[in-house]
């Protein structure tokens, strides 16, 4: 007895592709103990200058702010620091020290004391620098609001590279939400504001943070932990 060919059957079978879920990333560490200390000292060491210029020192509202004129023509290179302890009145220097600290926390508590307060405080000098070159000579620049975006900026940026458990729409939506809260002016444009600093300091602070996430990129994703689900595919066809 002999059998005839037999053809190929064609049957819709299910089939499974693996899908990697990441479920920890290098924010899902607990931050650094030390982190609370070092960003309450920072702050002080940023505020008390400047308090102390409202009443006992205010010879130091001349000898701390900063323009193109004294930096350019007299080289007094200090100022683009010196200005940044500095504030216009209480309610400035409130406004910037509550977004310093919440940023300075998480700067430090997640990147080290190198990011925050000593790459922060370079970059708050190079910030005021990049500002007063586009300014009248004569008009001076006081306050850490360049700091204070460019921190803003770098912390978006990271969060964008980093935060790999959401998708990259989500994490869009979240960093825009979050930058629209704490960037955009409450109040009507003030000519007492430089918003050149503010819009150079959260540029600096976006190419920063993405620069060093690219240097560091290796090291952030060994502290992922990906788990892989497998899902199925139904369309596709298997032959047997």
């Amino acid at each position: 007895m002999q059998g005839g060919p037999i053809g190929p059957l064609t049957s819709e079978l299910p089939k499974f592709k693996p899908q990697a879920l990441v479920r920890q990333t290098w924010l899902s560490q607990r931050p650094a103990s030390s982190a609370l200390n070092l960003t309450l000292l920072s702050l002080l060491i940023l505020a008390l200058p400047g308090l102390l210029a409202f009443e006992q020192f205010p010879q130091w509202q001349l000898l701390f702010r900063v323009s193109g004129e004294k930096v350019f023509q007299s080289q007094e290179w200090y100022r683009l620091w010196s200005a940044l302890f500095l504030h216009a009145d209480f309610k400035h220097l409130l406004s910037n020290s509550f977004l310093f600290f919440i940023l300075g926390y998480f700067l430090n508590a997640y990147f080290g004391s190198l990011v925050f307060p000593l790459i922060a405080f370079v970059f708050g000098g190079l910030i005021n620098l990049v500002a007063i070159s586009a300014m009248p000579a004569e008009v001076s620049l006081i306050g850490a609001s360049g700091v204070v975006f460019w921190m803003g900026g770098a912390w978006l940026s990271l969060y964008l590279f980093l935060d790999r458990r959401q998708s990259w729409g989500q994490r869009w939506l979240r960093a825009l939400g979050v930058g629209l809260v704490l960037f955009f002016p409450a109040e009507a444009f003030d000519p007492q504001v430089s918003y050149r600093s503010h819009a150079i300091g959260f540029v600096f602070g976006v190419l920063w943070g993405a620069a060093y996430f690219l240097l560091n990129k290796r090291r952030f994703r060994q502290r992922e932990v990906i788990e892989w689900e497998w899902e199925e595919n139904s369309n596709e066809k298997v032959g047997q």
